[in-house]
């Protein structure tokens, strides 16, 4: 069984954060329509005060992250699926919450625009994760093993 806390651990964490930065990217640009406008603009803004804005929120977050994939994790071991991306995609109701629990908690400690941007986008954002979570479980995967 594989501790997926071994992700934090020095080099594997920057590996999987410049990673889960690349699939954000992707899952931003990808998105149409009023909530691409809104999060490609929310993205461009926090881009334009840090260029690093985002590899530094992934990283601040990869600890709440693994916790909150712990128990998926430990299913997916147990089970007959292919992959944990699978596993993370037939689950997807759960594991949005989860996702949706640490922006909750994150955005708590947000300077207050963006908390608004957050609070804004909230009920969307599952529609958003969705989709990426074959690959989102995919680099927890790859990094983990």
């Amino acid at each position: 069984m594989t501790d997926l806390t071994s992700l934090l651990d020095s080099p594997t964490r920057g590996h999987v954060t410049d990673d889960l930065v690349a699939l954000a990217d992707k899952t931003i640009t990808n998105q149409s329509g009023l909530t691409g406008m809104a999060l490609k603009s929310a993205i461009a803004a926090a881009k334009k005060a840090d260029d690093n804005a985002l590899h530094t929120g992934i990283n601040q977050l990869l600890p709440s992250v693994v916790e909150e994939l712990k128990p998926y994790w430990s299913e997916y071991e147990g089970s007959e699926a292919n992959s944990f991306g699978t596993y993370l995609a037939d689950n997807e109701d759960k594991v949005t919450d989860s996702v949706l629990k640490i922006g909750d908690s994150f955005t708590d400690r947000a300077p207050a625009p963006a908390q608004k941007i957050y609070s804004t986008m909230r009920g969307k954002i599952g529609s958003v994760i969705a989709p990426a979570l074959p690959e989102f479980g995919e680099i927890i995967e790859r990094h983990a093993k």
